[in-house]
């Protein structure tokens, strides 16, 4: 059987703390739950990360904090 997720959801973060928690929480309130979420932080400078990785309780989220490089 395989466990890889059937949709790869990417969210690219620099300084979104305002919507980032809404934005997170629009993709797990989704009817379909097959789906990986993958943020990726670009070096903000502000709560983004923070509010990011509240959410990597759930398997299906990871956070992943880069540089900022544009």
């Amino acid at each position: 059987m395989n466990n890889t997720p059937k949709i790869s959801i990417i969210i690219p973060v620099y300084n979104a703390e305002k919507y980032l928690g809404k934005c997170i929480d629009s993709v797990i309130n989704q009817t379909f739950t097959d789906w990986e979420l993958i943020v990726v932080n670009d070096g903000s400078d502000d709560n983004s990360a923070m509010i990011a990785s509240t959410y990597t309780t759930d398997p299906r989220i990871r956070l992943i904090n880069v540089k900022r490089g544009g």
